[in-house]
């Protein structure tokens, strides 16, 4: 009799961490795009669950936030690689430049991470730091998995190579210099 009860606690167990794996995978609420659900696959798979978590829902809003391709320059961002903009509704959603849609799943996932920082409504040069560092992170649990993307030669991955090169080596400090010089940053406090 313990053994049956042992082995169907077992049993349960088990089909409770698939279907908790399962429901947690669903990403229908952020994008049914097949790249950007790549992507999130991706940061899952680098246990960077704290960005799907912020995307869906545990963010400042209380609302998944929507992640799609768009042409940037429909919204005077034709130099940005990806944006995060405030809904009719007082959500958010995360576009990234339509110009990436061949990129890898690692870079768009890198995007991403960036982009979830900016649910806090604060435009700051902190928020903008959290931002950079989550996407340098990113990307160097990539680079552990992959060595291949230290050598990859489309745009975006070269900008994360920088990225983290920079980080790498001149720490936060490097990063809080990269924003400092950078003008599209120039207003914020």
């Amino acid at each position: 009799m313990r053994k049956l009860f042992l082995i169907v606690c077992l049993v349960l167990s088990f089909l409770s961490v698939n279907l908790n794996i399962a429901f947690a995978l669903d990403y229908s609420r952020i994008s049914t795009n097949q790249k950007i659900v790549a992507a999130l696959d991706a940061l899952n798979s680098i246990n960077r669950r704290d960005v799907i978590s912020i995307l869906n829902g545990n963010n400042a809003t209380r609302k998944p936030i929507r992640v799609m391709f768009r042409d940037l320059a429909m919204f005077n961002y034709e130099d940005a690689e990806a944006v995060t903009a405030r809904t009719k509704n007082n959500g958010l959603v995360i576009y990234i430049s339509s110009e990436h849609r061949g990129a890898s799943p690692e870079c768009i996932a890198c995007l991403i991470a960036h982009e979830s920082q900016h649910h806090t409504y604060t435009n700051t040069r902190a928020e903008e730091l959290r931002a950079w560092i989550s996407e340098a992170q990113a990307w160097n649990e990539f680079v552990k998995k992959d060595k291949t993307l230290l050598t990859a030669t489309e745009p975006l991955a070269k900008r994360e190579n920088v990225i983290a090169k920079i980080r790498t080596k001149a720490g936060v400090s490097g990063i809080q210099k990269l924003i400092a010089t950078n003008p599209v940053y120039a207003g914020l406090n």
